[in-house]
């Protein structure tokens, strides 16, 4: 039986365990109410597959953050990002462990950072194939930032192939490599270089030893005299003046070109315009020539020549006789030329008759149809 002194007791225990336990919870997430931090996002072209919500963010090794977010940035940004299948990964860093790197604002110092190399990268936890995003320098001018055309929300670091990814297009680059190699018949240039490496072995053991060493000796004077003469050449004064005349020689030259301006480049503009044109003519004509109705035609051309020649045959002989018939027609024609300049007369005549029927119908129309024109009215009758 609990007396009542024992139960106040009992009930300040609770109490007092209760609070103990809410100050306990205050201390330890607290702090996370008042922590300052930065928020960086990156984006990934490959599998982050072991990268979760709450994995570690190291900064050479140092932990300063945690990731917070992962998705894909077409969803992050829509329509900005279509077309790009980018992994979207935001992380929390804290200011305390990540903010002493410099005394320019955050987005700045990042910047600056990103120009000497910094990336982002997911790096393997031991063999578990669990991971974290490493941040560390590599070599900037062979880890350039993916392509994108939206505006970052938040301070933007790129990313760097992970070690993983290396390997991976290293192996393909192997088997690529072996590939190409059996493709190139290694086999049958390895059974040429022995047979190269045979005639040369045959050639030594059948040729005797002293007379390679009288043609080797005298290759070796004659690479002697070269060199005495090259000396003799350079020893003489006149080499010191070459280097200077030519630098005068190719500064003259660059002040002629810069002089010329916008001249030399329009001259090598319209120079590279007609050899464009140039090599469309002749790729054109190519094409032309070698194809099959060109072939054909040329084919057909020996037949079509000869068509021409019976054509102009023919068309002589036409000639001839129509020369004859002409010549048949003038002399016909001066043999009937009295009979001709006859019916001329008589053609003449009704010509003129016609004339004067016609001037008779004018004026009697109806005399020409009926009869004698009409009596005259005597002057002054009724």
């Amino acid at each position: 039986m609990i007396r009542g002194g024992d139960s106040f007791k009992l009930g300040l225990f609770v109490i007092g365990g209760a609070l103990l336990l809410l100050v306990v919870l205050f201390a330890l997430g607290a702090g996370r109410f008042f922590q300052k931090t930065y928020t960086i996002e990156t984006y990934m072209n490959e599998s982050v597959n072991g990268l979760e919500q709450g994995s570690a963010v190291k900064f050479r090794g140092v932990r300063v953050g945690s990731v917070s977010e992962i998705g894909f940035v077409a969803v992050k940004y829509g329509s900005k990002a279509e077309g790009h299948r980018y992994v979207y990964v935001e992380c929390t860093l804290d200011k305390d462990l990540f903010g002493g790197m410099g005394t320019k604002p955050a987005a700045q110092q990042a910047a600056d950072e990103v120009e000497r190399g910094l990336r982002a990268r997911p790096v393997s936890q031991g063999l578990t194939g669990q991971l974290y995003l490493g941040l560390d320098y590599v070599d900037p001018s062979r880890n350039q930032p993916l392509p994108i055309n939206w505006e970052p929300s938040h301070i933007y670091i790129p990313s760097a192939p992970s070690t993983l990814s290396r390997v991976e297009q290293a192996v393909l680059g192997i088997s690529n490599t072996l590939g190409g190699l059996d493709a190139a018949d290694l086999p049958e240039a390895v059974k040429s270089f022995r047979r190269f490496a045979d005639s040369a072995s045959t050639v030594l053991e059948g040729t005797d030893a002293r007379e390679i060493g009288t043609r080797l000796s005298a290759t070796l004077e004659q690479t002697r005299k070269l060199l005495t003469r090259i000396n003799t050449l350079l020893a003489d004064p006149a080499v010191d003046t070459i280097l200077p005349d030519a630098a005068k020689t190719m500064s003259g030259a660059r002040k002629l070109v810069e002089g010329s301006g916008g001249d030399a480049a329009t001259l090598l503009r319209e120079a590279r315009e007609t050899t464009t044109s140039l090599k469309a003519s002749a790729k054109a004509l190519e094409t032309f020539l070698t194809s099959p109705a060109t072939k054909k035609q040329f084919a057909e051309l020996p037949g079509a020549m000869q068509q021409a020649r019976e054509t102009v045959s023919e068309l002589k002989s036409a000639a001839t006789r129509l020369n004859a018939v002409l010549g048949r027609v003038e002399s016909l024609t001066a043999s009937q030329q009295g009979n001709v300049e006859s019916v001329l007369d008589n053609a003449r005549q009704l010509i003129e008759n016609l004339r004067e029927l016609t001037g008779e119908a004018k004026r009697y129309p109806s005399g020409v149809l009926f009869g004698p024109p009409p009596s005259k009215s005597p002057l002054g009758g009724q």
